[in-house]
């Protein structure tokens, strides 16, 4: 019997990196010396797409910024200063999570210039090389396309029909949005199922908050 014809590879696969990551990082805040709080990635292998199954692996991490959150950060992200420390040191899974962006092609996230150049000044601060991958960002690459309204994230995912969970950001969830995100710009057919949202893989256990006023840090 003659071999099958293998299937065509679609259009639209053929612009798309082999492996991709897309990654977000919650702060402290938004200045130049806030730390990073959480940080969630989604690595996906886009020849999966083809298949109508998409496989992915995710990364969800959080970890001890040193510092108090900003009010409006807190309320963004939702970890209170008496959870985060009790948390690991950045430093400690940064070199894994270095790994996992060394492996991609590309990295995908909304407004990547403060989600890179915030997990840079970390890997800054342990003493680690900044990590330097091929970089799209969806905001901007939304902003070309001359779309209307505003480019943060949560507008660009009304245009598109998507929504998070819940009102806080978490970061593996903004990380699959921008994966999302991702995938529409590039006139992807092939939707990427939200991932289980679960607590980060390395989140310890949190003592009884005490009575009044936490105790200072250190």
């Amino acid at each position: 019997m003659p071999e099958p014809t293998p299937s065509p590879v679609p259009d639209w696969l053929c612009w798309l990196p082999p492996r991709l990551v897309a990654l977000d990082v919650e702060a402290t805040g938004l200045s130049a010396g806030d730390r990073m709080v959480s940080v969630g990635a989604v690595a996906l292998a886009t020849a999966s797409l083809a298949a109508g199954r998409p496989e992915i692996v995710c990364h969800h991490l959080v970890v001890d910024p040193g510092r108090t959150s900003h009010p409006a950060a807190l309320a963004v992200h939702g970890y209170d200063d008496w959870l985060l420390r009790h948390q690991d040191p950045a430093a400690l899974h940064l070199p894994a999570l270095a790994q996992v962006l060394a492996g991609a092609d590309l990295v995908v996230a909304h407004n990547a210039a403060f989600d890179l150049g915030l997990l840079n000044r970390e890997m800054a601060l342990a003493g680690l090389p900044p990590v330097a991958p091929r970089v799209y960002c969806t905001m901007e690459a939304y902003r070309r396309r001359g779309e209307k309204g505003r480019a943060a994230l949560d507008a660009v995912c009304r245009r598109i029909g998507l929504a998070r969970s819940g009102a806080r950001h978490g970061a593996l969830e903004d990380a699959w949005l921008a994966l999302r995100a991702y995938l529409w710009l590039q006139a992807c057919p092939v939707a990427v199922a939200r991932p289980e949202l679960a607590a980060p893989s390395n989140l310890r256990p949190v003592p009884p908050r005490p009575e009044g006023p936490l105790p200072p840090r250190g």
